[in-house]
């Protein structure tokens, strides 16, 4: 059977539109080269009652010494304050005082006892700071008194540096004092802790690895399936995974080793080999974007955390110059999430290569 010609024809015309469509849309996305972004967050504590040697003196040090580094590279850094940091004159002059070119000051959301008892609650914890989830998280607290601690905090704050902080990070906020703050407030950004078993006494386990996700108003560390019920706030992972070993590391065992970007450990941030093959795989390729984290709580103090943060500052501050990356403050990153996608994207993560030469690779993919 023959096919008239002007049905040749028309087929010819819809398959050369469609064709011409296709290779367009590809080569816009061809032309969008997937950014690699990294947040330096550090987050404030004005206690450590772990420790007797980590007095106020020292946790003050570190981040004076922290922000000193970042001005000499001139890279810009998210400070997130816990609230008894928060009312501390020296953090504020420090901070409001600051020689980076940028510096985004947010909220660190571990609860302490100025914080609660400003709130007008009882506290709980053995001490100033008890990092106890049933008293250092906003989840031991009912959602009345979850209200109570954001409008505590937020006045505060606002009444220190003259606006509301754009960014609220933790190891974990729970859903409804994230959506409370994103409705009254406008946050702009959230992070929280990467997967764990055990470490810190609490275990975070099943979210997304690593990059970031609209959380759902039902569950805070899982994504949102639709618009309809997510907070639009972009959570980004924290601490930086090493994306081979550390996800069943010490699985079967009593505890759970610490394998990331922290500057402080030796088989992760603190090692250059490490850095070096972590950073060449965020950059290696990806999908929609990468995402990393560095940075430390001032906790780990400033000896034990300089030299790892000196590899890693100084190889950011290369490849920033290489525009094989983007250093912008985690208020930064949530705005370009927010501008590009309107639900989660889908990412993937791919190490094609061993740190360990043991031949191992992996490919995370994380979709809603």
């Amino acid at each position: 059977m023959t096919t008239p010609k002007n049905v040749l024809k028309t087929g010819a015309l819809v398959f050369i539109a469609i064709f011409s469509l296709s290779c367009g849309h590809s080569l816009k996305l061809a032309a969008q080269t997937p950014p690699r972004i990294i947040n330096i967050i550090n987050f404030i504590r004005q206690s450590e009652p772990r420790d007797e040697a980590v007095t106020e003196d020292v946790l003050y040090e570190t981040v004076v010494q922290q922000i000193k580094q970042l001005s000499e590279y001139q890279l810009p850094g998210t400070f997130l304050l816990q609230y008894d940091a928060l009312i501390n004159p020296r953090y504020q002059t420090l901070l409001k005082d600051n020689s980076m070119p940028v510096c985004e000051i947010g909220a660190w959301w571990e609860i302490t006892q100025p914080h609660v008892e400003a709130a007008g609650l009882n506290w709980r914890g053995r001490y100033s700071w008890d990092w106890h989830a049933d008293v250092g998280f906003a989840t031991g607290y009912s959602p009345e008194e979850r209200e109570k601690l954001v409008d505590v905090y937020m006045e505060k704050f606002k009444s220190i540096f003259g606006k509301y902080p754009a960014s609220v990070g933790s190891w974990f906020i729970d859903a409804h004092s994230l959506a409370y703050m994103y409705d009254k407030y406008h946050i702009t950004a959230s992070c929280n802790c990467k997967d764990q078993i055990g470490t810190d006494g609490y275990t975070l386990w099943g979210g997304y690895w690593n990059q970031a996700y609209y959380p759902s108003r039902k569950n805070a560390y899982m994504p949102a399936q639709n618009e309809t019920v997510q907070i639009p706030v972009p959570v980004f992972r924290m601490l930086g995974s090493d994306p081979i070993y550390q996800y069943d590391n010490g699985l079967g065992g009593m505890s759970q080793g610490v394998i990331s970007l922290e500057p402080v450990y030796k088989e992760g941030g603190a090692s250059r080999q490490w850095v070096e093959w972590f950073f060449k795989s965020l950059s290696d390729s990806t999908l929609n974007f990468n995402y990393a984290q560095v940075g430390q709580e001032n906790s780990f103090t400033w000896d034990q955390m300089k030299n790892g943060l000196e590899i890693q500052i100084s190889l950011i501050d290369s490849l920033r110059k290489q525009n094989k990356i983007r250093v912008e403050t985690l208020e930064a990153s949530g705005r370009w999430f927010k501008e590009h996608f309107s639900v989660t994207p889908p990412t993937a993560f791919s190490v094609l290569s061993d740190v360990r030469n043991e031949g191992n690779k992996t490919v995370w993919f994380n979709s809603r």
